[in-house]
């Protein structure tokens, strides 16, 4: 083996769907942060106070779970989820009516982090062993 032959990327780890998955789920994101309020397409009959950062941590655990699945380590699927929690807040930040709140990047960077950790602790069980 050369010495260049290491220095090549691995390939991804996880299966091919779920990078698209995870790719169609951002497009979602930022589909949903598009809409302006006041729309009734995501009012709820059960409001409580910060009830919205439940919904960005349930939402980007789902991208953090993808991510992890698709990449075999949970530090990307974290990153993932700050950069595109930003993003969104950004394209939140351009949309009348909607504001961005560094609150909801705390919100999802938390949600990407309990999906990767659940994709962690089901391989564990599955397989009786750490990913790495």
């Amino acid at each position: 083996m050369s010495p260049r032959a290491d220095l090549r990327p691995s390939p991804p780890r996880g299966p091919r769907w779920a990078w698209a998955a995870a790719a169609l789920w951002i497009v979602a994101l930022f589909t949903l942060s598009s809409w302006s309020p006041g729309g009734g397409a995501l009012d709820f009959a059960w409001r409580f106070p910060h009830d919205d950062k439940v919904v960005h941590a349930g939402l980007y655990a789902v991208l953090g779970a993808l991510v992890r699945w698709a990449g075999g380590r949970s530090a990307p699927a974290v990153a993932a989820g700050a950069i595109v929690g930003v993003a969104d807040e950004v394209l939140q930040s351009t949309v009348p009516g909607r504001h961005a709140d560094p609150f909801d990047v705390a919100a999802d960077v938390v949600g990407a982090t309990v999906g990767a950790l659940l994709v962690t602790a089901f391989a564990r069980r599955r397989r009786g062993r750490a990913i790495e």
